[in-house]
């Protein structure tokens, strides 16, 4: 058996097992809530990688579902866009995604939707973060590490100064763990890019951050969501419905749950 396959099942029970657990402490332990989602994340994640490895489900239903996912993910895009039209119309927008997203379906959908959101002369550029240190990988080892492990806030802000241009930044791969040092945080309000965090799992401590504007949005799942086989609707926004919700200084105290 493929060891990719064995590894990423490994994964996909421990989260599983995780999740559960957490699941039943949500009652006592209000932090259990966002590790919950952020480990469903996972399970959903191995369980796409595990279809496409083994295709025990049929070639067409793994095709089906990796659909359904791309127009999820898209969704977020689309409401990300009608944020950006709401305020900061006419602004030059970069997305930082993983590396190879030239290719990625994910990413070409995501920016689709984001222009369709925010009008279609919106100029979207994306790009990646290039890390200045780079571990060498391993031989034989079955997958890189994701890039919010391996960037630094140095790589972010390195991102960031390429396109000194684009005013509004989407990053869908997060913040780097040392985001404290970032130089970002330090610029004046005039000439800080608007920051944008898509498909945040624990948006726990981000409260501060969204208050004084040094995060104008963050995208995460909703306390309500519902992940199903089922084909979402064809609208976008009722799409994002059923799974996100966008969180912005105007609804910060309907979800200080999830921020505290």
């Amino acid at each position: 058996m493929d060891l990719t396959v064995v590894l990423v099942g490994v994964v996909m029970f421990v989260a599983l097992v995780g999740m559960i657990i957490c699941s039943k402490k949500q009652k006592t332990n209000p932090n259990a809530q966002p590790i919950a989602i952020g480990l469903l994340i996972i399970v959903i994640i191995c369980g796409i990688v595990m279809m496409q490895k083994t295709g025990i489900f049929g070639g067409g239903g793994a095709e089906q579902f990796q659909k359904i996912e791309n127009q999820y993910y898209a969704s977020q895009g689309f409401v990300i866009g009608k944020f950006i039209a709401k305020n900061f119309s006419g602004q030059k927008v970069l997305v930082i995604a993983d590396p190879g997203f030239e290719k990625d379906l994910r990413v070409n959908g995501l920016v689709d939707a984001i222009k369709q959101g925010a009008g279609e002369s919106t100029n979207v550029v994306v790009d990646t973060i290039q890390l200045a240190n780079k571990p060498k990988q391993q031989e034989g080892a079955p997958m890189d590490m994701p890039l919010f492990e391996l960037m630094t806030a140095k790589d972010f802000d390195s991102a960031l100064a390429s396109h000194s241009d684009c005013t509004v930044v989407i990053s869908t791969v997060g913040l780097p763990r040392d985001a404290g040092r970032m130089k970002l945080w330090n610029m004046p309000e005039a000439k800080r890019p608007k920051l944008i965090l898509m498909g945040i799992p624990d948006p726990t401590g981000m409260k501060a951050a969204i208050t004084k504007g040094l995060i104008s949005a963050i995208v995460t799942i909703s306390p309500t969501a519902k992940f199903t086989e089922d084909a979402p609707p064809s609208d976008l926004q009722e799409t994002f419905n059923l799974r996100y919700v966008l969180i912005d200084k105007d609804n910060l105290s309907k979800y200080a749950n999830l921020l505290n």
